[in-house]
């Protein structure tokens, strides 16, 4: 097999795991500049709101000749994402990529406040190598084997929740020269110690940085930070030392073999809910409300997801049955995003429905002095047919009339101005 075909075969490998992480949707495999050189830009881009991910791939084989395969591998990966940005970013016109689904757009620059740098090796059998990276001009660039990246894509499987582990761990290592050694002990051969030493001259400089060895797997750090409340070890933030040697060894294995662990798998299914509502319901739109609709409704973290789609299905078997001319409602508040449910019978006129969606809406920012800035609304009627899905932006106040008006609606209607919310009566990781 030639490199050309190695290189295809682990570019699909890493799609295929952020295709089913992320959304096919936001995920740009190997875009090119469409309207210029025509030349690939990296491997994946991962588009979301004002994120950017920007991926770079290598599969080359590994064969037991560190510096070799590192200069081969990481070198030009470093490279790759380095000129991907300042194309992306600096060029003195516009960019504009392809999407495998979709015509030609224009790359937005001007929306981008978050960055992300990734390179995944994808070589079997590497006992140490860099655990980050700089470009050129000093931009932190995350370094994953095969193992780490599909692992943490599994596990961090919304964008949210991988950013954040992204954003943490840059914040830590930034600056850093930090190695991890992700194979057991009995693994590392005489011949890769001797690489390894001299790899160690010329990457640890204590008098010019903080130098860090981490024994243990990607996968084991992410475990020590998944159980330290999503924040990594504080004994880690010492500038005291010069270098530090961490074990996390054997992590992972006693993360998801705990009962706690094993029970949030088990509650999170529910979550996916939300996930499967947004591809077959708003995705399939495919224009710029849908998609707008969707990015805010993938904003949501996991344990977020789980409970928006618990406290809706639990909403929706409340009032499954319910016929005639009622409406039922539910509002909760999610750090500043209003999450709105409704449920209407099926023989209810279509015109009422959208004007007591309305005054739902009006009636929940209102009544709860304009605690959300947005509000998503989620509707369905009888079998969980007819979804009436929306997004409101950049609420504020009401006028004083239209506060009158609302009041009097909510009157004429019978409603309670205490409405029934979204609760939050659970731990991520809970003792059932």
């Amino acid at each position: 097999m030639n490199s050309t075909e190695k290189g295809s075969i682990g570019e699909e490998f890493v799609n295929q795991l952020a295709y089913s992480s992320f959304f096919e949707h936001w995920c740009y495999p190997g875009p090119r500049d469409e309207t210029g050189d025509k030349k690939e830009i990296c491997d994946l881009l991962i588009l979301f709101g004002d994120t950017l991910i920007i991926v770079s791939v290598k599969n080359y084989e590994f064969k037991d000749m560190y510096e070799r395969y590192l200069r081969r591998t990481i070198d030009k990966a470093v490279k790759q994402i380095y000129g991907a940005e300042r194309k992306l970013f600096t060029s003195n016109r516009d960019i504009y990529i392809k999407h495998p689904q979709r015509e030609v757009e224009r790359f937005p620059k001007e929306k981008i406040k978050n960055i992300q740098r990734i390179i995944v090796n994808l070589g079997e059998g590497v006992r140490f190598y860099p655990f980050n990276q700089e470009t050129i001009d000093d931009k932190f660039i995350t370094v994953w084997d095969k193992e780490a990246f599909e692992t943490i894509v599994r596990e961090l499987d919304t964008i949210p929740d991988f950013l954040d582990y992204l954003q943490k761990r840059e914040e830590l290592f930034s600056g850093k020269s930090v190695t991890i050694l992700p194979g057991e002990e009995y693994d590392f051969s005489p011949n890769t110690a001797a690489q390894f030493f001299q790899y160690a001259e010329k990457q640890f400089n204590p008098t010019e940085k903080q130098s860090i060895l981490i024994s243990g797997t990607e996968h084991d750090l992410l475990a020590s930070f998944l159980k330290n409340e999503k924040k990594f070890p504080d004994n880690m933030r010492s500038r005291d030392v010069n270098g530090m040697f961490v074990q996390f060894d054997g992590n992972w294995a006693e993360f998801i073999q705990n009962k706690q662990v094993i029970n949030k798998k088990e509650l999170d299914k529910e979550s996916y809910f939300l996930d499967d509502l947004v591809k077959r319901e708003i995705l399939s739109q495919k224009n710029a409300q849908s998609i707008e609709l969707a990015t805010a409704l993938m904003s949501f973290n996991r344990f977020d997801r789980r409970v928006i789609s618990k406290n809706f299905l639990q909403f929706f078997h409340s009032y499954k049955d319910m016929s005639g001319s009622k409406f039922a409602r539910r509002y909760g508040d999610f750090n500043g995003i209003g999450i709105v449910f409704a449920f209407y019978p099926f023989e209810l006129p279509r015109d009422r429905v959208d004007m007591l969606l309305d005054i739902t809406i009006d009636s929940f920012s209102l009544y709860s002095n304009y605690a959300s800035k947005s509000m998503i609304l989620i509707a369905t009627t009888n079998e969980f047919k007819q979804f009436k899905i929306g997004l409101l932006k950049d609420i504020v106040p009401f006028p004083k009339e239209k506060e009158e008006q609302v009041r009097n609606d909510v009157k004429l209607l019978g409603w309670f101005t205490k409405h029934d919310e979204v609760r939050v009566t659970e731990r991520e990781y809970p003792d059932l």
